[in-house]
This record gives C-alpha cells, structure tokens and sequence, in this order.
C-alpha cells in the first residue's frame, strides 16, 4: 500500500512540476522597479569628484570602478572593463598615501580625498 502511495504522490509532483516548467521563466524572474531605480550608477568626467560608498562603484570611459574598503592602510577597488568583460573585476590594492598623491587605474588617473572603511571620495584627473 506505501509503495501504491508513493508512485501516487511521486507521478502526481511529476505532472506539477511539468505543468509548472512550461510557464515563461521570466515571470518570476522580473526585475524589481525599485532595484532598476537605484542601480544608475554615476558617470565620472574628468576633473569631476564621487563619492562611492563600499561595494558601490561608478562609470569612467567604458570602465567601471567599485570600491572595496579599506584594510591595513591599504585602499581595495575593483576594475570592470566594460568591453573586454563586464562580469569579471580585476582586484587593485593601493597604498592610502600613494592614492592621496594620485594613482592610475586602467586607461584613468584618479586622486583620493577622502577614505574610511565605508566610504571613499574620488576626484578624477
């Protein structure tokens, strides 16, 4: 009789799952407005300041730069190359004295004013 049951519920779940896998995938999976909203990231022209809190980034030239925090006097962002791939950041660790004086980050020279944990204040040169 269990094993009757079990074919039952087994053969039952089966025509569900069927039945549920021909609906368009991207109903489910539909962005929300509210995160579409805030995902505009600011673009960076030269000469321009941002302020990037932690694991939020900005646009410059094709290249996106997201900021890491800090650890052991030591700045951490990460560079996408937009065209080469958008997915992968390359990791830089940079000297806090050093980006106060300037650095340069993919084709772009930057200059830090400001930096905390959380947060970073950029100017682009």
């Amino acid at each position: 009789m269990a094993f009757f049951s079990a074919c039952g519920l087994f053969f039952f779940c089966s025509v569900c799952y069927l039945g549920a896998g021909a609906l368009n995938p991207e109903y489910y999976w539909q962005p929300s407005n509210v995160l579409v909203e805030t995902s505009q990231e600011p673009i960076l022209n030269k000469n321009e300041r941002v302020l990037l809190a932690m694991n939020h980034g900005a646009q410059v030239n094709g290249e996106r730069i997201v900021y890491r925090g800090s650890q052991h006097g030591a700045l951490h962002m990460d560079l996408y190359i937009l065209q080469l791939d958008p997915h992968y950041g390359y990791p830089h660790r940079i000297e806090a004295d050093q980006a106060r004086k300037g650095f340069r980050m993919g084709n772009n020279y930057f200059q830090v004013l400001a930096a905390s944990d959380s947060k970073i204040s950029l100017k682009r040169l």
